[in-house]
This record gives C-alpha cells, structure tokens and sequence, in this order.
C-alpha cells in the first residue's frame, strides 16, 4: 500500500554555493533509507519530480538534486548539449553532499542508510558517486547513458541492480555488455534485467504502451524490493 506523503522544495550547500533539490518523503514520523535521485538529461523536471513522490511512497526519504543548475533543456538538442558539458567531478561532488543532506535530516538520521538510484545520464552518475564515493550503501542503474571508464568500477563495494530496454539505441546491449564484463572482472555483485519491448527511458510516457507500462510497473517493484533488502537495519 503507498504511504501518504508530503514533497516540498529543499536545497543544500556545497563549496559556498546552493544546490537546489526536491524532496518528497513518507509522511510518518519514523526515520527511513534515504534514496538520492538523478535525472536524465532533463533535469528535475515534472517527470522527475513525479518519480521522487513515487519512491517516496513506496517508503523511501528520496532527495532529487538539480544537477543541471535549474536548466530545463526545450528540446533533445539542448538536453544533449547540457548532458556533454556537465562538470561530471562537481556532479560527483553534488551526489555525494546529497547524501550527507538527507542524513542531516531526521526523516533519515545520521545513521541512516542511503542508496543511489540514476536514470540515464543519472545512471552513469551513480556509478561514478558508487565509485569515488562512501556514501552510498546499493545503486539501482537505469539505462545509463553515460559511461565511466571500466578501471572506475573496480571500486565499487556494493550491490548494484541494473535495468535496460532491448530495443535501446542509446544504451545498445554491447555498452551493457562491456560494462558486466568489468564488474565481472572485479568480482562485483550485480542484477541485470532486460525488458522486452521497449528503448531508452521507458518510464517516462509509461502509458503509451502496455510493453511501457509493463517494464515500468516491474523496474519499480524489483526497485523497491532490493533497496529495502540493502538498506535495512
């Protein structure tokens, strides 16, 4: 049963400048994991804003940074353009002062458990956060678009969960195959799950399928249910 919650606009510091964010939690009082969020290349736009409360309800404390400096790219090209001029280390930065964010929080404390979860060029964020940082305790991986040199993966030291359409031009499955052959190299521990019928970022615009619907409705549930088990205690 989805929680009642309550999503609000929230911010951090991070070398003497803001960090916008959005965060949306359960409404209960009770401390929770905490989930940091990444965009696509669309920022945090209403979709994204849309899955932060959907992983709240499903009992998560779930903080989505604007890593794009308030940008809302009109179009693929602009969203493109943004995605290729990212300052990925200040991203890292950004990722991981989230992090620390939530655990400041009571609705997590600084006990608290957080994990990372990316979709697209979020996606590959989460790895290099997973990689550069400690902060982080699982990652959920959504068709990353942006692709980590393999010797990154090395220092990975949790449970990864990745899902990926098989129609996907943007992450075709040799990208996915190059990147299991290093976590195998490095002995990570990791799920892959592929998703018949469907592309790149196929929650967002869920509905104009049922393939959509389908592999959104499981990518969240098989979600769900690994970040409980990685995240308890």
């Amino acid at each position: 049963m989805d929680e009642h919650i309550v999503s609000l606009h929230a911010g951090y510091d991070l070398h003497g400048q803001m960090v916008d964010a959005y965060l949306a939690r359960p409404v209960a009082s009770e401390p929770r994991p905490g989930v940091v969020l990444l965009s696509g290349m669309y920022g945090v736009d209403w979709f994204q804003r849309e899955v932060t409360c959907t992983f709240a309800r499903a009992g998560f404390a779930t903080l989505s940074p604007d890593l794009l400096g308030g940008s809302i790219p009109p179009n693929n090209a602009a969203a493109l353009l943004g995605k290729n001029s990212l300052d990925i280390d200040l991203a890292v930065d950004q990722i991981a002062a989230a992090a620390d964010y939530l655990r400041k929080l009571p609705w997590v404390g600084s006990d608290g458990r957080v994990g990372v979860v990316g979709f697209c060029m979020g996606g590959g964020l989460a790895l290099l956060a997973l990689a550069r940082t400690s902060q982080f305790r699982a990652g959920v991986i959504y068709h990353h678009s942006l692709f980590p040199d393999p010797r990154e993966l090395e220092r990975i030291d949790c449970k990864l969960l990745c899902h990926y359409g098989v129609e996907d031009r943007t992450t075709p499955r040799e990208e996915v195959e190059a990147f299991t052959a290093a976590l195998d190299r490095y002995e990570k521990q990791y799920e892959v799950v592929w998703y018949e019928g469907v592309g790149h970022s196929f929650l967002k615009g869920a509905e104009q399928s049922p393939q959509r619907q389908k592999a959104a409705t499981e990518s969240l549930e098989r979600s769900f249910e690994f970040l409980r088990q990685e995240l308890a205690g």
